[in-house]
């Protein structure tokens, strides 16, 4: 898995908010098919409008924190060279996000403001998505990148896109000597296993008194300490990453 040719028609490079609509038409149709927004938004399909214009508010908040995220896109020539595949890359883990509540308080006595949601679903993903990060990744702070968000328009799949957005980020974790991250769904959980990511362990997210549930993994590429060269002609580690 992650073995592909190149495909000439592909190019990445960091998303702007001009390229907000095209990443909502990727989010749209690409995250559908997993399991997590199946969990989540089982409305959509009734309430298509309402479920974009959150999509867009979501990404709208990633672009507009540049310091912490580093949002990518694929885009490719043969679709008019907008993109069909995306990534959202945490940088800064242990800096705040700044935003909303994407139309579904924390408080289960307050209605949600969006129709395309099981707000049990949401809440319920959010907080156990935050207890097993914290579980697995939280020792980590600020010496990881984490991969919230991965996703590739269904018609442009199995080009490698999904790989080119990953391996950015691996590469610049190797740059920096920090950890890669990711909490992974089934749909991810191969791609990252064939890119070297081992797993962590497992978690159900699952609210209480209901059969529904939702399998995911924790899965991390430790980083490789830094080298310097020693005088009398060899390479030592000096310092070693938990």
């Amino acid at each position: 898995m992650g073995d592909y040719p190149p495909d000439t028609r592909l190019a990445l490079r960091a998303a702007t908010l001009a390229d907000l609509e095209d990443i909502a038409t990727v989010a749209q149709e690409g995250f559908p098919d997993d399991p997590e927004f199946n969990y989540r938004f089982p409305h959509r399909h009734d309430y298509p409008e309402d479920n974009r214009k959150w999509i867009l508010r979501e990404y709208r908040e990633y672009l507009e924190q540049p310091d912490k995220y580093a949002v990518n896109i694929v885009t490719a020539s043969d679709n008019d060279d907008k993109a069909i595949a995306l990534s959202v890359w945490d940088l800064r883990i242990s800096e705040a996000h700044q935003g909303g509540d994407l139309g579904v308080p924390d408080d289960p006595s307050e209605e949600p403001r969006r129709d395309d949601v099981n707000a049990t679903h949401f809440r319920q993903f959010k907080k156990t998505m935050g207890e097993y990060f914290n579980t697995h990744f939280g020792k980590y702070g600020n010496g990881q990148i984490h991969l919230w968000l991965l996703a590739t328009h269904p018609h442009f799949r199995r080009r490698g896109a999904g790989t080119r957005l990953c391996q950015w980020g691996l590469e610049r974790a190797s740059r920096e000597a920090v950890h890669t991250t990711v909490l992974a769904s089934p749909m991810g959980k191969r791609l990252y296993g064939g890119l070297g990511f081992t797993n962590c362990g497992s978690f159900m997210i699952q609210a209480d008194g209901e059969e529904e549930k939702l399998q995911l993994w924790a899965m991390m590429i430790r980083a490789k300490p830094p080298e310097v060269w020693n005088p009398f002609g060899r390479f030592l580690r000096f310092f070693k990453l938990s």
